[in-house]
């Protein structure tokens, strides 16, 4: 369902000329796992004393618009998400790569 959302919305911003791909940015923030802590998602985390928790990694397009997220266990290093979100961009319509550079 969330996947189908984004489409839809960044269908509607790419018809309206509203994404901006001469640059991207991609950075990760860690949340506290309340519960769930066995899952695959879920893991210590290297800067809270080893509490567990999960990771947001989000790619955004030069204006700040999210492209892509993906959620990992908080012990993760962001690194390990580069390539993986840079790889999806074909599948959220960066056919337009380069709109809007100088």
């Amino acid at each position: 369902m969330w996947e189908e959302l984004q489409r839809v919305l960044l269908d509607g911003l790419r018809a309206a000329d509203r994404l901006d791909f001469s640059r991207a940015t991609i950075d990760a923030s860690h949340v506290q796992a309340k519960r769930g802590r066995s899952s695959p998602k879920v893991g210590s985390s290297p800067v809270d004393r080893a509490r567990p928790g999960s990771k947001h990694h989000v790619l955004t397009d030069a204006r700040g618009t999210p492209l892509r997220v993906s959620l990992t266990g908080g012990h993760r290093n962001d690194v390990t998400q580069l390539l993986p979100l840079i790889d999806t961009l074909g599948r959220c319509g960066a056919s337009g790569a380069g709109h809007g550079a100088s």
